[in-house]
């Protein structure tokens, strides 16, 4: 197949397009090119935690990863209210120079993480609820939607309405109307200007089709100011009508597994928001998976990670994945990284986000040359008979958790472990250890005025 000569018609955006290299339907091969940035699809582009793809410092980031886009959300940055938000001041073009992301990643911003942390209030048709790291906060729409123009993210995502919990049934048309509202507003409101145009990916909600059909057909109106789609329930993609298919789609919808990736390829989703990989270096597993399988492998079904802290890696001198040549594996070992886990060295997640990263990328790269050869299909049931079908079990204690980590649930255990614990010993009692130390306190205590006493008694006689 001739890559460049499929679907080849000039793109109507000349600082962005996305052409498609395959058939429309099913798995589909595109190209993603803004900025200077050019993307092969399917890939994935790495959630942030506050501007910075976690474990990773920009200089990382840029020598030792592929990564070539960034989700970022706007909650990582409203700690304070309106109009004292740092980052809602800062000169035009912000976002990047805020973050001091490199030129190298395209910048994706929405108003929420994924997964959205549950908020302690609903979102209403003016605001959407949000987590800062000061707590929960409303944001207004209109705030949203003026300082996309202010930030100038490469990629901007409209806001979608979905309630913490599954909705019934007027909970949905509500949330269909106020996703259009909202986009509505972003597309009116956005400004462009002589050195910057707004590239707006259109929501598609987590409901049936027949729920949001009016909505996905008001899209094919509006398709000429639209630049993509994100999809926050990717099966959605294979009822996508005709008109919206030449559109690249991102999946919003977190896939936990490289088989649920396969499974949203085959939709024919183009980009994915990728938060497994942080969740496997968290807990201390390097990525070890070929598509579709090790060619010198036996028939044994392999787990897709390795769990760096059993105690057999300690003399391990292996890379951490067969034949992976990325930064960690080319200058460590598993020895070497399985002794900062145990020392709780923040370099040793460093490693491992490098490594798992280009496991990764050479996974999509993989991908994609199976659906250039047509043999998709088949490689997929290949993968899914070697490998297992979820994540090794996380077993070691990682880096402290983050309050977005996790949802916000009354009634729960403390996710870390405390940092200081009352005062007593493994088999005594906090009590009898109290009572030890008041004594010996006590006893010192005499000791210092008897000394004082004999000295004073010395001077004076």
């Amino acid at each position: 197949m001739d890559l460049n000569s499929v679907n080849s018609e000039a793109p109507k955006d000349p600082d962005m397009y996305f052409r498609l290299l395959s058939s429309s339907s099913g798995p589909r091969l595109g190209r993603l090119a803004l900025n200077k940035v050019t993307i092969d699809t399917p890939s994935f582009i790495a959630p942030a935690s506050r501007g910075a793809v976690p474990h990773l410092s920009h200089d990382n980031l840029r020598d030792h990863t592929d990564i070539k886009g960034i989700y970022v959300a706007l909650e990582d940055f409203v700690e304070k209210y309106p109009p004292n938000v740092p980052i809602y001041n800062q000169a035009a073009g912000s976002l990047r120079n805020f973050t001091s992301t490199p030129s190298e990643s395209l910048l994706i911003l929405s108003g929420r993480r994924v997964p959205p942390v549950t908020t302690a209030a609903s979102n209403t048709d003016h605001s959407l609820a949000i987590l800062t790291s000061v707590g929960f906060r409303m944001l207004p729409i209109d705030d949203y939607v003026s300082v996309v123009s202010r930030l100038r993210p490469d990629i901007v995502l409209g806001l979608p309405d979905i309630p913490s919990n599954t909705p019934g049934k007027h909970r949905g048309p509500k949330m269909v109307f106020r996703t259009d509202l909202w986009l509505q507003q972003l597309l009116n409101k956005t400004i462009a200007t002589a050195d910057y145009t707004p590239h707006i990916f259109a929501p598609l909600l987590p409901l049936d089709f027949e729920q949001q059909s009016y909505y996905i057909e008001t899209l094919t109106d509006k398709i000429d100011k639209l630049s993509g789609l994100a999809l926050y329930d990717s099966a959605l993609a294979t009822e996508l009508p005709e008109e919206l298919e030449k559109l690249p789609r991102m999946s919003v919808d977190d896939a936990e597994s490289p088989h649920k990736v396969l499974q949203q390829v085959r939709w024919g989703i183009d980009l994915f928001n990728l938060g497994f990989i942080t969740t496997a270096t968290d807990a201390g597993i390097a990525l070890d998976f070929e598509f579709p399988r090790p060619t010198a492998a036996g028939e044994e079904i392999r787990p897709l990670g390795v769990d760096l802290w059993g105690k057999e890696h300690a003399t391990d001198l292996g890379p951490l994945g067969q034949g992976c040549n990325c930064y960690a594996c080319r200058r460590h070992h598993k020895a070497y990284v399985q002794h900062l886990l145990v020392a709780k060295e923040m370099t040793a997640w460093v490693l491992l986000q490098i490594h798992n990263t280009k496991v990764i990328d050479q996974f999509f790269a993989a991908v994609r040359g199976s659906i250039e050869r047509g043999s998709f299909e088949e490689d997929v049931a290949i993968f899914g008979k070697f490998y297992e079908s979820e994540m090794p079990e996380r077993k070691g204690q990682g880096p402290r958790l983050r309050g977005y980590q996790f949802k916000s649930q009354g009634g729960t255990g403390k996710k870390n472990p405390k940092s200081f614990t009352k005062l007593g010993a493994a088999g005594v009692p906090a009590g009898d250890m109290r009572e030890e130390l008041d004594e010996a306190v006590e006893s010192g205590v005499k000791e210092v005025a008897n000394g004082l006493e004999g000295g004073f008694a010395e001077r004076l006689s």
